[in-house]
């Protein structure tokens, strides 16, 4: 596509980081998706930029050099707590920091590649892609850009990503960040969606909410009155493959806004407080043994 494509996708990808250390949010994490798309088109027969070998050769070198970059890492006196497709975390003791700086150098100029850097106070993981991270600075600031969450640690509505109970995470980051008792943060909270989930249903099910039959798409909390929210297909008058759609609680529907007041919603707090604790204790036992 010639030197003409280079130098825009360049000028992006300068663009975006500059957003990035700036602070500017939207911009970042536009310019992110419009940069990361290009790979997924390279492999898209569909694509006007299609080019199989292209998009081999970056996945296959990137993994090689953030590999090499790992070792590297690791000669120097680091531990690797984990990796993935285009970073690395780590913990390493102040005194070797100058050396690390070395590798970095090193590794920059061997590749090409500029690396970016942010030093945690804390960091708690889940999963490769479930963690959240204190940044350096939080303690004096208190600033909530310095709080990085990633999948089940994110406590704000995401788009195109359905709706899972936000006051599970917003419990989750508050004891981990500002060690306040999730069940403080849960019983405190008064805005019913954030207690919300839904279920989308295939067509070929029925689905019956205390005995009726209601739609296939329904929003609605786990709570103490309710009633159970069934699934089952029909073969002839015989039901088959019943299934329970919050086998943990009964749930009330919330397919439509009210102006009820929080007290008069029966919330089953403790099916929250549970799911909370679940992750809490995981991430205690597993954080023991990953920082000792």
């Amino acid at each position: 596509m010639g030197e003409a494509f280079v130098r825009i996708y360049k000028n992006i990808r300068d663009e975006r980081i500059e957003a990035k250390r700036s602070g500017n949010k939207l911009k970042n994490e536009t310019l992110k998706l419009a940069i990361n798309g290009l790979t997924g088109n390279l492999q898209s027969e569909f694509s006007w930029v299609y080019d199989p070998k292209a998009v081999l050769r970056i996945r296959i070198n990137g993994q090689l050099l953030l590999l090499m970059y790992a070792e590297s890492i690791a000669l120097a006196g680091g531990k690797i707590v984990q990796s993935n497709t285009d970073g690395l975390c780590y913990t390493i003791n102040k005194s070797l920091i100058p050396k690390v700086n070395e590798v970095k150098d090193w590794w920059e100029k061997l590749t090409g590649l500029e690396l970016e850097r942010e030093e945690f106070e804390r960091f708690y993981q889940y999963a490769i892609n479930d963690y959240i991270g204190v940044k350096k600075g939080w303690s004096e600031s208190k600033n909530p850009n310095l709080i990085k969450k990633k999948g089940m640690f994110i406590d704000e509505p995401q788009l195109g990503k359905g709706l899972a109970p936000l006051i599970i995470p917003e419990a989750l980051n508050k004891y981990f960040v500002e060690d306040i008792d999730p069940e403080i943060t849960i019983k405190s909270c008064n805005d019913i969606l954030k207690f919300c989930t839904f279920q989308k249903v295939a067509k070929d099910f029925h689905v019956e909410y205390g005995g009726q039959e209601v739609r296939h798409i329904n929003r609605y909390y786990m709570s103490t009155n309710g009633k159970r929210l069934m699934k089952y297909k029909l073969n002839g008058d015989v039901r088959e493959r019943i299934t329970n759609l919050c086998s943990d609680s009964a749930v009330t529907l919330y397919n439509t806004f009210d102006n009820k007041d929080i007290s008069e919603r029966h919330i089953n707090y403790q099916y929250y407080i549970h799911e909370v604790y679940k992750i809490i204790d995981k991430l205690n036992c597993q954080q023991l043994s990953l920082w000792n």
